[in-house]
């Protein structure tokens, strides 16, 4: 989910490879799925709903590479913020980016795991480059199938013949969580062949995730990964293995959330003994409960405060500098707001049309209020209501919009793209699209009714 400032219209591609689709016949028209591969179409409707961009998106080979280091800059600061603030004091670091004492109990039960590199940037893409707003470091992620789309895109003629002629391709996400759930496998002794994953969620989530989750385990078949949905209430311990409706396990993929797992007094005493399960059949969980520590918002926000500044290096300082818009914990208090120290409330009202604000564990858009959106009165009042639970405040990002056909009339119309960017081990490994018409895009994201899409950028020959 992201927010943005409304930008002045400039009408023009924001890269070169655009520009050039758009100069073509496929360009200049809607791209019609329904006349594509009607197996691999029910395939991403399953998994994306029916809500698609008009045309595929693209990103150069320098753009991309720019995504990988500074997300993999981003997740080294993120991992070391126990070390650099807190003097190694995991506990004090949960406290501070607002998980209650059980709840850091839960994600910290011994034997700590180390937090794993994989999870999906929310970026905007401005008129100097991308934005990061957002990151959620964990295996809990929604488009991860979106390969697919690609591979039904291909079916278009046009658009295979420009992919083909422009040398283009897309990162392989599906393979490359592949690879991180057998590497994961592999460290924790679990050798056998196929890897036998679950993908799990909660029960009370199950239901909304199932179609997905059921989609993604027949894309990972294909990469030797045997992968079946679940939830945690169908997990058994069994002659010390972990059994799923008479299936062995060898590698947990964690839908479910800390939150959902500590809804109350019972879900965390059920949530202490599914771990403890897994803990004694040595079953590990891809993207443990810890790493979304490391990827609230309150963590983002860190970077930005002067006690973390102090310990960056200069390449560090510029990574957030150019990539982060200015975040901060919403607090009493004074802060330093680029450079200059002030009075936190009194700048947040202020500024009131160039902030938004968002709940620290909030997903898909829940929560936010944009500061431009609302009164003065109704600013001043939500900032009041979010000092009792744990907040951010951020500064609106202005992004460039693209041009897609519309689908009934063909002309150029304006949207702006939330990129989606997953990072799995320490490799970009491609982006799911959101995309809203720029007259109603406060919000990016699928619950608020955002369409899907995909992006091609040019690929390695080798």
């Amino acid at each position: 989910m992201d927010t943005f400032r409304t930008p002045p219209s400039t009408g023009r591609p924001a890269d070169p490879i655009t520009s050039r689709y758009l100069e073509t016949d496929a360009g200049r028209r809607s791209t019609t799925l329904e006349s594509l591969d009607p197996d691999r179409l029910r395939t991403v409707r399953a998994a994306l709903e029916d809500r698609f961009l008009s045309r595929p998106v693209f990103l150069t080979a320098n753009a991309a590479a720019r995504v990988e280091a500074d997300l993999n800059g981003v997740v080294d600061m993120l991992f070391s913020l126990p070390g650099r603030l807190f003097d190694g004091d995991l506990h004090a670091f949960a406290g501070a980016v607002g998980l209650r004492p059980h709840q850091a109990r839960l994600a910290l039960r011994p034997p700590v795991p180390a937090p794993v590199r994989i999870g999906r940037a929310d970026l905007y893409r401005d008129a100097h480059g991308f934005k990061l707003l957002e990151f959620n470091l964990s295996s809990a992620l929604g488009g991860l199938q979106i390969p697919e789309m690609n591979r039904l895109l291909l079916g278009d003629a046009a658009v295979a013949e420009f992919v083909a002629a422009e040398g283009l391709g897309f990162p392989d996400t599906v393979a490359a969580l592949a690879e991180a759930v057998r590497a994961t496998a592999e460290q924790n002794g679990r050798t056998q062949d196929p890897c036998r994953v679950a993908l799990m969620d909660c029960p009370s989530g199950y239901r909304e995730t199932e179609p997905e989750i059921t989609v993604l385990a027949r894309l990972l078949a294909p990469h030797g990964i045997e992968a079946f949905g679940c939830h945690t209430g169908q997990v058994s311990e069994s002659g010390g293995r972990v059994v799923v409706r008479g299936r062995p396990v060898d590698v947990v993929h964690r839908y479910f959330t800390l939150g959902e797992l500590t809804a109350d007094a019972a879900t965390t005493s059920a949530a202490e003994e599914l771990l403890g399960v897994f803990a004694r059949c040595e079953v590990p969980v891809l993207s443990p409960l810890r790493t979304s520590m490391h990827g609230n918002k309150r963590a983002l926000a860190m970077l930005w405060e002067e006690q973390c500044q102090s310990t960056l290096t200069p390449r560090e300082k510029d990574l957030v500098a150019r990539l982060l818009p200015w975040t901060h914990e919403l607090r009493h208090g004074p802060a330093t707001v680029r450079g200059e120290r002030v009075d936190l409330l009194a700048h947040c009202l202020r500024h009131r049309e160039g902030l938004v604000l968002k709940p620290a564990h909030g997903l898909g858009g829940s929560g936010t209020v944009l500061g431009r959106a609302v009164t003065d009165e109704e600013w001043a009042a939500s900032l009041q209501r979010a000092l009792s639970q744990p907040h951010i405040v951020q500064e609106l990002v202005t992004p460039v919009p693209e041009l897609f056909p519309d689908p009934q009339t063909g002309e150029p119309a304006e949207w702006i793209l939330n990129w989606g960017a997953f990072l799995i081990g320490r490799r970009y490994a491609g982006t799911f699209l959101r995309g809203l018409p720029a007259g109603r895009a406060d919000v990016i994201s699928y619950a608020a009714g955002a369409y899907a899409g995909c992006v091609f950028q040019p690929m390695d020959p080798h």
